[in-house]
């Protein structure tokens, strides 16, 4: 398997709000991506940072604290992690004013409010769209203060994975023209899951090699799924 990408409609989506926030002049925008575990949200964010340049990908994990992602940012954007939080702030106001960006944080829904409030602060001062993706908990937790929801404009709600997007990740990733009914029974059985989809086409990719297959038939299909 290739890259494991999958051009499906959620990519689209979310890569039309990508390119709309860096066409904006002024940077005042904030946006969320949503969608349960497994969707995609990462794969599709990492898939668009290697696409464009101008587009910045960073994490969030437990450890962090609220300065501390400033300081991933700042690396990500600009290359270094002062200890300082106003010299990171400083410096992405030079890098940011440089270039026009768009910033992903991901796993937003595990931030608190501390670590949300200084990203709008980042977002306030360098006039910088911020996306935030996570799981649904998020959109809950931004309500929770006025100044936070009311510079979300736009949400992106990851959907499950469908018949249409099993066809196109085969034919990006495997090669493979399947049916509308091999694809029915994939995205059946991974539940709308993007990462057992994945798992799916693996064992498929090995099974087809080590029988010497050249085409998934129905037969490999149902015995993957069963």
């Amino acid at each position: 398997m290739r890259d494991q990408f999958i051009l499906t409609q959620n990519f689209q989506k979310f890569q039309a709000l990508i390119d709309e926030l860096l066409s904006h002049q002024l940077g005042l925008e904030m946006a969320v991506v949503l969608g349960q575990a497994g969707r995609g949200k990462t794969t599709a964010a990492r898939r668009i940072v290697t696409m464009n340049s101008r587009v910045i990908h960073v994490s969030y994990v437990g450890w962090l604290s609220h300065a501390g992602i400033i300081r991933e940012i700042c690396f990500a954007a600009a290359g270094s992690r002062p200890r300082a939080t106003q010299a990171c702030f400083d410096l992405l106001e030079r890098s940011l004013n440089e270039s026009r960006r768009v910033i992903m944080v991901d796993e937003a829904d595990r931030m608190s409010l501390r670590h949300l409030n200084i990203l709008r602060d980042l977002h306030d001062r360098c006039c910088v769209p911020i996306v935030l993706i996570g799981e649904e908990p998020l959109k809950g937790k931004l309500a929770q203060e006025r100044r936070l929801i009311s510079r979300t404009s736009q949400e992106l709600v990851f959907q499950r994975v469908a018949a249409i997007d099993v066809i196109q990740f085969y034919r990006n990733n495997l090669g493979q023209d399947i049916s509308g009914g091999i694809a029915t029974d994939l995205a059946r059985h991974s539940q709308g899951d993007f990462r057992l989809v994945v798992k799916d086409a693996l064992r498929i990719e090995r099974t087809m090699k080590a029988s010497g297959l050249a085409q998934i038939s129905e037969d490999l299909v149902r015995e993957i799924c069963k």
